[in-house]
Order: structure tokens, then C-alpha cells, then sequence
């Protein structure tokens, strides 16, 4: 998803590699006029090279070893892909670029360093070429191709594998790692305001620190497993064995739920989660020492095995524990009230190839949502309304639909938030932006 106007960073006069200086502005994929609403100019991704100690920041900070195989998706002259084998002793490395001058470039980089036999350069799109086998991805483009790779980072990627970018962000997708190191400011900085800039919860948010050039900052992200759904699994108290059952929603890496005990003992409460990958780590607390359940474990596909730790009136026991997810079919067409409940807006979600897709419907409007996530039990999307074309048409409903739900048993439950774009003109109320609008959600399904 490529957002309205996203913040952009330029820098003009910027050294590379020490030996010379390359302009570069970074402009916006989507600079069109928001007053008149004028389609916005598309360029292409610029070319500038990554400097070498942001090359090794960067890698070691994915900390790339023997038995990784790392893509650099726009891969320039080279230099990250042949410094992953030669510096870092990566089994692999595959760049992936357009231009057919930086891959002859980079091949015979390659050559001289002796690393042909296990570094590989494409020239392709990196938006289409497949990157699966990849267990780091290195990335120098923008903010706005971050967001475009995101769906398919987070559909083809395994659970763990590592994203590392220079510079820019994913959005609402929070970085799991940071470092910004000092540099040498050569130019020029600048920074185009937006209204969601510091907004963390919607896909335009950025993240760029305010330095002025004077520094590079790596961001890193770990691919997370999909853990959205309901598990069932039985644990032992001190009444005896219990029906355990854990309701988990997901946001990108974020996740929170709740659970329920039911036997002899009926308890219910809040589930905190930290996930790592296909790492997952969760606690059950009652509070005052009536109960108490800490998990660690890993998840695969629809199982999840680790250790349990129950304290049950004061009384410990640790023993391996499982739970299995259900079934979850979104099949349907979703219907709620919209932000202004003057209408009703709906969610069409279908399956092809074995994956999900989903379309926003708003009266006669009929739009494909392509920020969409199937976590297994659940599912997450963003969607930016008024994009019209390549523009945006900014009224008094423009703005980003931000949803997350999990079937139970049969009914969606979950979250539905609406961010006006606001502080634009065309809207109400002077460029004064409206308050985000964030409920329950529960659509009722109107078309099986």
C-alpha cells in the first residue's frame, strides 16, 4: 500500500564510499496537491549508495551468520549482498536490482572479492520477484515502497526471519530493533509534514528521528508467527485437569487476549503476550495469588508447544503443555455502521489460490484492500479512503480504516478504528482534525 504523500527524507551532496558525492533527493512517490487534487507525479526509487558502516551496522544487527541466506531488494551497486558472504560468512546472498549498469557492476564487485560462488544478482522488480528462501532482507528504498513490500513480507516470509532497512519505516508496524549512529552531515535535510506523521497506530506514520542528517538509523523487524485465533488446551490445578482456552488478536507483531477456565473452576481474565518470531511467551494472571499460568513456547501452524508454570493457590506446577487453534473460515460479506453512522459500510472476503482477500464496500464504491493479513484465526487490515487513481480527495470521510478480528464461533469479534485524515482543507471545521474513532467491533455477516 502506497499511502498519500508520505514523509520523505532528502539529502542533497551526500558522500559514498568516501571517494566522491552523489545528489539525492529523496522526493515523494505521491506529491500531488491536496488542495486541488491533482493526481500526484510517480518516480522511481532513487539510487543511493549505503554507506559502508551503515552496510556493517546493518548486518550486524540482523546478526547474519553461516547459516543465513539474506536478499537485498534493491541492491545497488552490491555492496550489502557481497559484504553478507565476505565479512559476515553468510551461506548466501541474492540482490535484486533494475538497473542492468548496477548489476554488471555488482558481478564484477563480486568477482573480486571471490564470493560468485555464493552471491547471485538479478536484475528484476523487486516488488515481484520472489525473496521466500530469504532468512534476513536488507532494504534502502523509502517509506512508501516499505509499505508496498509489507503484505508480501509478511505472507511469503517464515516466521523469524529478519527485516533490516536503512532509514525508513514500516509504518504502525513498530520496529523490534533501533540504532542510530552519528554521521557526517554533507547537505541538506527535509522533512514534508503530513497529518498522521506522528501518529503510531495508522500505515503513514514514519518514525524518523529529527536529525537533521547528522546521523543514520537502522530499523529491524522479526517476521511474526501467525497466532490470531482461539486455542483450546487442559491444564492441571489444584481442582484437577481444566479446559483452558486462550483468545488471541493480532496486530502485525502486537497481540493481546484474554482467557477462560472452565471445570470445577470457572476463571476468566487478561492474557499478556510477547511474540518473537514463532517464539511465544504468555501469562494468565487472577491476581492475590488465586491463579497464575506462564507459557513458553513455539508455535507451528495451528499448534502451539512449550513449558507451563501454574501457581494455584500458592501451589506450582510445571509440566509441557499444548493447545490446538481452531478452524476459522472468514468467508462472507461484513457488514457494520461506518465512522459517521449514517450508513452502513461492509467487508467482502473470499478466497483465491489459498489466500484471502478482502474488498471495502461503501455504496457504490468497490475497493480492493491490499494491506490485508491472515493470521490464521484472525485477521488485520489498513485502508486509506479517498484515494482516488493516484490522488487522494479529501472530504470529511477521508481518512484511515484500521480493523482486526477473530472468528468465534462463527461471529467476528475485534476492533474497527477510523483516523480522519483531518487538517486538510475541504474539511469541516477549518483545517481542525477530528478525533480518531476507535470501537468494538462486531460485523454481522449478511452474505455467507
Amino acid at each position: 500500500m502506497l499511502p498519500h504523500n508520505g514523509t520523505w527524507i532528502m539529502k542533497t551532496s551526500r558522500a559514498v564510499l568516501g571517494i566522491g558525492v552523489v545528489t539525492a533527493v529523496l522526493a515523494s512517490l505521491y506529491a500531488g496537491s491536496t488542495e486541488t487534487n491533482t493526481p500526484p507525479v510517480r518516480s522511481s526509487i532513487p539510487y543511493v549508495a549505503t554507506r559502508n558502516e551503515a552496510v556493517r551496522d546493518m548486518l550486524w544487527m540482523a546478526k547474519v551468520g553461516k547459516d543465513d541466506v539474506v536478499y537485498d531488494l534493491g541492491s545497488g551497486d552490491g555492496r550489502i549482498a557481497i559484504a553478507a558472504v565476505h565479512d559476515f560468512g553468510a551461506r548466501g546472498s541474492v540482490g535484486i536490482e533494475t538497473d542492468p549498469k548496477r548489476i554488471q557492476e555488482s558481478r564484477e564487485s563480486a568477482h573480486k572479492a571471490g564470493v560468485t560462488d555464493r552471491v547471485e544478482f538479478i536484475q528484476g522488480d523487486l516488488f515481484t520477484n520472489d525473496f521466500r528462501q530469504a532468512s534476513v532482507v536488507t532494504l534502502f528504498l523509502g517509506h512508501e515502497p516499505n509499505l508496498k513490500l509489507r503484505p508480501k513480507i509478511l505472507s511469503i516470509l517464515k516466521p523469524g526471519t529478519r527485516i533490516v532497512s536503512h532509514q525508513f519505516g514500516m509504518g504502525e508496524w513498530l520496529p523490534d530493533k533501533t540504532l542510530t549512529a552519528r554521521t557526517v552531515y554533507f547537505g541538506m535535510w527535509g522533512e514534508m509534514w503530513k497529518p498522521f506523521i506522528d501518529n503510531p497506530h495508522v500505515p503513514d506514520y514514519t518514525g524518523n528521528e529529527m536529525h537533521f542528517g547528522t546521523s543514520d538509523k537502522m530499523l529491524m523487524w522479526v517476521v511474526p508467527a501467525s497466532v490470531a485465533g482461539i486455542w483450546r488446551g487442559k491444564i492441571g490445578t489444584t481442582q484437577g485437569p481444566q479446559d483452558c482456552q486462550l483468545i488471541l488478536h493480532q496486530r502485525l507483531s502486537e497481540v493481546t487476549g484474554t482467557f477462560q477456565l472452565s471445570g470445577q473452576t470457572n476463571l476468566a481474565g487478561r492474557v499478556g503476550v510477547d511474540l518473537w518470531g514463532h517464539h511465544v511467551r504468555f501469562e494468565c494472571d487472577m491476581g492475590y495469588g488465586q491463579f497464575q499460568m506462564r507459557f513458553d513456547g513455539h508455535v507451528d501452524g495451528n499448534m502451539m508447544q512449550g513449558t507451563s508454570a501454574v501457581t494455584d493457590h500458592g501451589q506450582l506446577q510445571e509440566r509441557a503443555w499444548e493447545a490446538q487453534r481452531d478452524k476459522a473460515d472468514f468467508t462472507g460479506t461484513w457488514e457494520w455502521p461506518g465512522a459517521s453512522g449514517a450508513r452502513a459500510v461492509r467487508l467482502r472476503i473470499e478466497q483465491r489460490d489459498g489466500h484471502w482477500m478482502a474488498t471495502y464496500l461503501d455504496r457504490d464504491q468497490t475497493v480492493p484492500v491490499i494491506d490485508f493479513y491472515d493470521w490464521g484465526g484472525g485477521f488485520y487490515f489498513t485502508l486509506l479512503i479517498g484515494r482516488e487513481g493516484g490522488g487522494l480527495k479529501i472530504t470529511e470521510e477521508t481518512g484511515w480504516l484500521i480493523g482486526e478480528g477473530v472468528l468465534d464461533h462463527g461471529a467476528l469479534k475485534g476492533t474497527i478504528e477510523f483516523h480522519p485524515y483531518g487538517d486538510m482543507p475541504g474539511v469541516s471545521d477549518g483545517r481542525k482534525a477530528s478525533r480518531a474513532v476507535i470501537q468494538d467491533w462486531t460485523p454481522r455477516l449478511i452474505k455467507p
